[in-house]
C-alpha cells in the first residue's frame, strides 16, 4: 500500500511537471516569456522530471501507459514535446508526432549528482533546439552562452570531456558564433543546420549514458 501511495505522489509529481513545461514552451513561443528566465526555468524543471522518473522506476511503472492514461500528448503537446526530446520518441505520438520511447532505465542514472548534470545537459541541449527554432530569439548573445555552459557540463561530466566528438563539434560552433555580434540572428539555413546537429549531440550523450 505504502509503494502504490508512493507512485500515486510521484506521478502526480512528474504529471504538474509536464504540465508546468508545457505552460513555460508555450509562453516562449509566444515571446510572453524571457530566454534567460525560460532557461533557469527548464533546468528546474528537468531536475524534478528526472528525480521523479528515478524513484518511478524502482516501482511498478510504465511510462507509455501513464502517458496514454492521463492523455499527456493531448493535454499538454509542448511538455509532451520536452518530454520526447528528453527521453526519446513518446509512443503513440499523433500524426505530427514521431516514434516510440526510449525509457530511462536504473543505469541511466544510478546516483543523484549525475542525474542532477544529466538533466542540466539534456535542459541546455533542449533550450539550444528551441532557439534554433524559434528565429525571433535565435540571438548570438543568447547562443553563444548556451553553447558555453554544455561545453563546461560536458567536460566535468563523468566518461566525455573535451576529447568527446560532441564537444569537439560545439566549441566549433560556439568559436564561430563568437566572431558576430552578440545582437545578430542567424540565418534560417543555419538555424535549421544548428537544430540538426544540437538533436545528434543529444542523442548521442542519451545513448551513451546508456551504454
Amino acid at each position: 500500500m505504502a509503494r502504490e501511495k508512493d507512485q500515486v505522489e510521484l506521478e502526480a509529481e512528474l504529471f504538474a511537471t509536464i504540465a508546468t513545461l508545457d505552460t513555460l514552451t508555450k509562453s516562449l513561443i509566444e515571446g510572453d516569456l524571457d530566454p534567460t528566465l525560460y532557461k533557469r526555468q527548464l533546468r528546474s524543471l528537468m531536475r524534478d522530471a528526472f528525480k521523479a522518473r528515478i524513484k518511478l522506476d524502482t516501482l511498478n511503472f510504465s511510462l507509455d501507459t501513464f502517458i496514454k492514461k492521463e492523455q499527456i500528448i493531448e493535454k499538454f503537446p509542448y511538455g509532451a514535446e520536452r518530454l520526447r526530446v528528453a527521453e526519446g520518441d513518446i509512443p503513440s505520438m499523433p500524426a505530427t508526432g514521431k516514434g516510440s520511447i526510449d525509457t530511462i532505465g536504473p543505469s541511466f542514472v544510478s546516483v543523484s549528482n549525475i542525474a542532477a548534470k544529466t538533466a542540466d545537459v539534456v535542459a541546455d541541449m533542449i533550450e539550444l533546439i528551441d532557439l534554433a527554432k524559434l528565429r525571433s530569439v535565435a540571438r548570438i548573445d543568447l547562443i553563444v552562452p548556451n553553447l558555453d555552459d554544455i561545453l563546461l557540463l560536458l567536460e566535468n561530466f563523468p566518461g566525455f570531456g573535451k576529447d568527446y566528438w560532441a564537444y569537439v563539434e560545439i566549441e566549433r560552433w560556439r568559436d564561430n558564433l563568437k566572431k558576430e555580434s552578440p545582437d545578430k540572428i542567424i540565418d534560417e539555413e543555419m538555424a535549421k543546420n544548428l537544430e540538426y546537429n544540437a538533436v545528434r549531440w543529444l542523442n548521442d550523450f542519451r545513448r551513451r549514458l546508456r551504454e
